[in-house]
């Protein structure tokens, strides 16, 4: 049986080469984000030939600060991918004062020069309506929101504009989590496991766990792999005929 899991940071397992092998022997499709462009430049070669774990190129708001985000490497970078993220926009905590340039930096990202036939992975923390907004000006098609965690009015809004939401086992154990999780329409439900930051049983997600995890949120939302699985097939070939549509 095959699984996905859209956000894992597989770089910063112990022993990243040893978890990506576990995804890919097991046909697990996993999306490996990076937190900037240079380390998806780091990792490039050493992923390009795996078949289940799709390399994605990123910017983490939460490092504007300590890492400038090197926009010409990025522009060389992007076309080696279907896939950006995690990228976004981050306002919690001392982030705030670097919004200006989130907006700047996130706005660049997006561009239509850039988003056409690639798929996003969305941080948003404290900042859903910026992102969103950002989303739409800038004609982004296909994007996932990434445990998302903002307030209902703007979920409806993510979802009236056909936004995916990768949901993780933190969400469905908090209350507000559950509330959330609840709005979200089957048609755009996709899972997660946001690896290594999240723990099961006190111990690192890995591969070999996923199917339980499934199991577990298959108890919670009836039909859930099979809604995940399509989901992404269905976003996959969207993807593939918009890169098609973009290539003539």
């Amino acid at each position: 049986m095959t699984y996905i899991d859209f956000h894992v940071h597989i770089d910063h397992f112990p022993e990243p080469v040893k978890i990506a092998n576990q995804y890919e022997n097991n046909k697990i499709y996993a999306l490996f984000v990076t937190n900037l462009p240079e380390l998806f430049e780091k990792h490039l070669n050493s992923f390009k030939n795996y078949k289940y774990v799709r390399l994605a190129i990123g910017y983490h708001p939460e490092l504007t600060q300590e890492f400038p985000f090197k926009r010409e490497l990025f522009e060389r970078l992007v076309p080696m991918t279907n896939y950006i993220g995690e990228v976004g926009i981050d306002l919690s905590r001392g982030n705030k004062y670097t919004l200006n340039e989130q907006l700047d930096n996130f706005s660049f990202i997006t561009q239509e020069k850039y988003n056409k036939g690639k798929i996003y992975s969305i941080h948003s923390k404290d900042a859903e309506d910026e992102v969103l907004e950002i989303l739409v000006h800038n004609k982004v098609k296909q994007a996932v929101f990434h445990w998302y965690s903002g307030k209902l009015s703007t979920l409806e809004k993510i979802i009236k504009n056909n936004y995916l939401l990768s949901i993780n086992l933190s969400m469905q154990k908090s209350k507000k989590g559950q509330k959330i999780i609840s709005q979200i329409p089957e048609e755009l439900l996709l899972f997660e496991t946001d690896g290594p930051f999240i723990r099961f049983d006190g111990k690192l997600i890995t591969p070999m766990i996923i199917p339980q995890i499934y199991s577990i949120l298959e108890n919670e939302i009836n039909g859930f792999h099979t809604h995940v699985m399509r989901n992404f097939k269905r976003m996959l070939i969207t993807r593939e005929f918009e890169a098609l549509e973009n290539s003539r």
